[in-house]
């Protein structure tokens, strides 16, 4: 009976421990966390630009009376 709740300890500490080494092994760098940001910041621009540019083909469907599957598409 002892032996079970030895066993559940033992397991919990090697688990436990093996979680922190592989968090702490694969925790990024500073240059690294720099350069995810600096992406994420050109991501979010481009992001900005298409919500911009949906919103104006959204209005412009929205104003128009021809139903905006009948249009043809054309580059801006």
């Amino acid at each position: 009976m002892m032996n079970v709740y030895i066993k559940s300890v033992i397991y919990l500490t090697v688990f436990g421990g093996v979680g922190y080494v592989l968090s702490e092994v694969t925790k990024p760098s500073k240059e690294k966390i720099d350069k995810i940001r600096q992406s994420q910041s050109y991501a979010e621009s481009d992001d900005k630009s298409r919500k911009a540019l949906f919103m104006k083909k959204l209005k412009e469907a929205g104003e128009s009376s021809e139903p905006i599957y009948l249009k043809k598409r054309k580059e801006d």
